[in-house]
């Protein structure tokens, strides 16, 4: 079975550019609200229903960040559409 791949949308209200410190991103999948920040220096955080689930650091870029914490969202949801539950409630 493959991933299902996550439709993420940028949060408009934040800054965008070179300057920005901070992006997010967010997304809905089954009943869950999905929320990914981004900082430039390679850090990135995963949160699920408000909830903190994961984060990235030391990555050489906010891109490299956003691509490792959306693989981890992904396992995440797969991982609930096949059992029933996130590997966090375990």
């Amino acid at each position: 079975m493959s991933k299902k791949p996550i439709h993420w949308n940028p949060d408009l209200s934040y800054p965008t550019g070179k300057g920005a410190t901070e992006q997010r991103f967010t997304a809905t999948v089954g009943g869950d609200e999905l929320e990914i920040d981004t900082h430039p220096w390679g850090e990135a955080d995963l949160k699920i229903n408000g909830k903190a689930e994961a984060h990235v650091e030391g990555k050489p870029s906010g891109g490299d960040a956003f691509r490792e914490i959306e693989d981890i969202a992904e396992d995440i949801e797969d991982y609930k559409t096949r059992d029933g539950q996130s590997p966090s409630a375990i």
